[in-house]
């Protein structure tokens, strides 16, 4: 029983927080499904669905530099400012364009690590339910007087290994949900060193 009361202790681990309709959401944090570029961005208009940010060698190349969250923020702010200063009279329409292809590049990372985390939390939900069938048996065979030693062994044993396996997903949960929020700080960042340059 102190197995299945592991899961009943641990309810956001599989359970959406209150007032959130995605029963798979296994994160605290309130699921958010889109980037939205107006949160970071409030510099000249644009439609970045519009900008065709990759037939430019010189914004795709620079948006495959610094979107990446494992370029140093203070790095990634010193290659837009040497771009901007090499962009002339182009500035605006290349910044504007590289501001497109982070975004886009960054959106499409976030929506990879949303998918996953719903995954991961239907995964949960389902061993959940698999540790609470499994306990079940357990008790009922803990208390058959004619149970067979081996088997409530077994189950035992099965049951302490789905029970550590859900603990382990669990801790990794924590920094997995922090990565959507990661995503989101590291684009207002690059929106806000590109405003910078537009002045």
């Amino acid at each position: 029983m102190a197995l299945l009361c592991l899961l009943c202790a641990a309810p956001g681990a599989v359970a959406a927080p209150p007032g959130q309709r995605d029963p798979d959401w296994p994160c605290q944090q309130i699921k958010v499904p889109e980037l939205s570029l107006a949160g970071v961005w409030s510099g000249p208009g644009f439609d970045p669905q519009q900008i065709d940010w990759k037939q430019d060698s010189d914004v795709a190349d620079l948006v495959q530099r610094v979107a990446p969250r494992r370029e140093p923020i203070n790095q990634a702010e010193s290659l837009i400012h040497d771009f901007a200063q090499r962009a002339g009279e182009q500035r605006q329409t290349k910044l504007l364009a590289v501001l497109s292809g982070i975004f886009s590049e960054l959106s499409g990372e976030r929506d990879s690590v949303i998918a996953g985390l719903d995954r991961f939390g239907r995964r949960q939900k389902e061993l959940a339910a698999q540790i609470r069938q499994d306990n079940d048996k357990l008790h009922a065979l803990q208390t058959d007087s004619t149970s067979d030693a081996n088997a409530v062994e077994r189950m035992t044993e099965q049951v302490k290994w789905e029970a550590e396996v859900f603990q382990d997903r669990r801790q990794a949960l924590s920094y997995a949900c922090d990565v959507p929020a990661k995503i989101e700080q590291r684009l207002y960042g690059l929106a806000q060193a590109i405003q910078r340059e537009l002045g």
